[in-house]
């Protein structure tokens, strides 16, 4: 199928932020620049530029002074296209438990294969966190999120980062009205202790099987506590940006 003219200057406005070097945040040329540069018209220019917004290449600020600047697309967005997809599949939230079972004692077996000492204090970091604020479940939810990124960005793999931070996003059910008691996030910080330990020691095996009981356990939470939940259909209101 080929592209609309909208799309084809999309693509070129990313090759030119990449090209120019330009970081999230720097502005991107005025309007009549772009016009100029991409010999396009107004309506065209800004459904380019509305579509790179959705997908959080660049972030649009309204009025003086504002106008399109460099963003930072991260997981979240993966994880809001991802439920649009899943919607229309009608894809349960056990399906995503599933996937993420498989992909993610991978990810912990590299993480302690790789031994990055940044990521490595900043898990120990987390688990600390998750202890000693295990009464507030904002916290909890927060240090939980930010447990798993780490594990995939110590993987070193950007499919598996992107992946799995999207998954994850998605996995903690709080949209869903997902209640961890404090009894749930005790066994999460414990057995978060236990990865982090392997990691630590480089032991890529038991990282991997530390994991491994992690995801079985989160799945068996699940089906207890929220056997609802595992058969409910996931619909892109719930992600999406």
């Amino acid at each position: 199928m080929p592209l609309k003219r909208a799309e084809m200057v999309a693509q070129r406005v990313v090759h030119m932020i990449q090209e120019q070097g330009l970081k999230p945040g720097d502005p991107l040329p005025i309007e009549s620049d772009m016009y100029e540069t991409f010999g396009v018209g107004r309506s065209t220019l800004r459904e380019a530029l509305r579509v790179l917004e959705q997908q959080g290449v660049i972030v649009i600020r309204p009025g003086r002074g504002g106008g399109p600047t460099v963003g930072l697309p991260d997981s979240r967005h993966l994880a809001s296209t991802l439920a649009l997809l899943m919607q229309f599949s009608d894809t349960p939230f056990r399906s995503v438990l599933e996937t993420r079972e498989y992909i993610e004692p991978i990810a912990a077996a590299l993480c302690a294969q790789n031994g990055d000492e940044r990521v490595i204090d900043g898990l120990r970091q987390s688990v600390d966190a998750m202890r000693a604020n295990i009464s507030d479940e904002d916290t909890f939810l927060y240090e939980n999120h930010r447990f798993h990124e780490l594990i995939a960005e110590g993987a070193r793999n950007p499919l598996i980062s992107y992946f799995l931070n999207s998954l994850d996003w998605i996995i903690d059910g709080a949209r869903l009205g997902v209640v961890y008691s404090q009894a749930s996030r005790k066994q999460v910080a414990l057995i978060h202790d236990q990865i982090c330990e392997a990691i630590e020691d480089g032991d890529r095996d038991r990282a991997r099987d530390a994991m491994s009981e992690h995801m079985r356990d989160t799945r068996a939470f699940f089906e207890r506590k929220h056997p609802r939940v595992m058969n409910q259909a996931l619909t892109w209101e719930m992600y999406g940006q």
